[in-house]
């Protein structure tokens, strides 16, 4: 059996070490609120060199690729499509044309390419050499100097602009478009989103009673759920207390992350960090669980051994939970879309500060109540303790 109990001094830095930051950061920098929190307009671009359809049969051609057929679809994308020889290989055949593509047209973009059928098809666009300071004079051209400009991929740009105060969205989206065009190049919207002032104040508001009552509602069904324990609102507020420093910790790591790489938090964010409350809270109940298990069949036991105990004979289920979850984040923050990443890197912040959390806060939390602070506020001492516990539990 681990005393974790007694590491209780070295858990209690770790714990500072990481929320002192937090705190500081969300004393001086607060969230950086996306369009959900703070309304306005939110419009992806794409920059393309305008590209002949002619060029491209013509380098296809050049290249050897006389059965390729070439149609433009949208936004000056090109689809190819050209059967496979039957005496190739499909996956060696794909390397192939698409070195031969790359020789023929230099640069460009290929989101994807697949054979169906013995027919080979694929996209292909090419991207502008624009930078986001060129994005950003151009808003300045348009006195929206403070519009937040964010690469999101190669000649692809996310662009936030606050609702004017005498104008709509409308008239802003159009002007910003009409800005790029004349001031960058042929410009093409791949997404656009805005939220009014009035809706985006609901909003905030409606997430923060969100998270209240998940709170709260955790900790009333704890209490109910330990009530053959003694003191079961204390199970409650311990695993209340681990929430707020999960929760802390995840807010604060998003202040940094705001402040550093300009990330925003929108209503994905508060789904995210309500995901995060159910996890936390499910491995702090594992832990309780088991100190029921073992206080209800050892009454006379002390609490820190039953607390010792439990956490040891289940510190093998929450890591293997823990990190199966942390693995799969690492993949999807790794590999995944810019559009989700931010979702994924609460779930992930959440999923490690919960698992240490339910350890070195919840457990630590209800022996310390137990220990030092109520025999403080009672007077009692550690045989009334005793004999308190074993009245309770009968």
């Amino acid at each position: 059996m681990i005393n974790f109990i007694g590491l209780r001094r070295y858990f209690a830095v770790i714990s500072l070490i990481v929320l002192v930051p937090s705190l500081v950061a969300l004393a001086l920098w607060q969230l950086n609120p996306g369009i959900d929190f703070e309304g306005g307009l939110e419009i992806e671009v794409r920059f393309l060199e305008n590209v002949p359809q002619e060029s491209v049969e013509t380098a296809l051609s050049d290249a050897s690729l006389e059965d390729a057929t070439v149609s433009t679809t949208r936004e000056e994308t090109f689809a190819i499509t050209l059967p496979v020889p039957e005496d190739l290989d499909t996956g060696q055949f794909e390397t192939d044309v698409t070195d031969a593509l790359t020789a023929a047209l230099g640069e460009f973009e290929q989101p994807e390419l697949a054979t169906t059928d013995g027919i080979l098809e694929t996209e292909i666009w090419f991207p502008a050499s624009v930078t986001p300071d060129d994005v950003r004079d151009a808003m300045g051209a348009i006195d929206l100097s403070d519009a937040r400009v964010q690469a999101t991929g190669d000649s692809s740009f996310k662009i936030r602009a606050q609702e004017p105060d005498n104008a709509t969205i409308e008239i802003l989206r159009l002007a910003i478009l009409a800005s790029l065009e004349a001031n960058v190049g042929q410009v093409f919207v791949l997404q656009s989103s805005s939220v009014s002032g009035i809706l985006s104040s609901e909003i905030a508001k409606d997430a923060g009673i969100a998270l209240a009552v998940a709170a709260l509602a955790i900790v009333i069904y704890i209490s109910i759920a330990f009530r053959r324990l003694p003191n079961p609102a204390v199970y409650g507020a311990a695993a209340l207390i681990a929430l707020l420093h999960d929760v802390t910790i995840v807010v604060g790591v998003f202040a940094i992350l705001g402040k550093v790489a300009d990330l925003e938090v929108n209503a994905m964010f508060v789904t995210a960090l309500l995901a995060i409350i159910g996890y936390s809270v499910n491995d702090t109940i594992v832990v309780f669980d088991r100190v029921r298990e073992t206080f209800l069949s050892d009454p006379g036991a002390g609490l820190r051994d039953v607390v010792n105990a439990a956490v040891t004979q289940s510190l093998g289920r929450s890591l293997n939970t823990s990190i199966t979850l942390i693995l799969a984040l690492l993949a999807l923050v790794l590999i995944g879309g810019v559009t989700v990443r931010p979702f994924v890197l609460v779930l992930l912040t959440g999923a490690i500060a919960g698992t240490y959390s339910s350890i070195a806060v919840a457990a630590q939390v209800v022996v310390l109540w137990d220990e030092w602070i109520r025999p403080r506020l009672s007077g009692e001492d550690a045989e009334d303790r005793r004999s308190r516990r074993a009245r309770a539990s009968a």
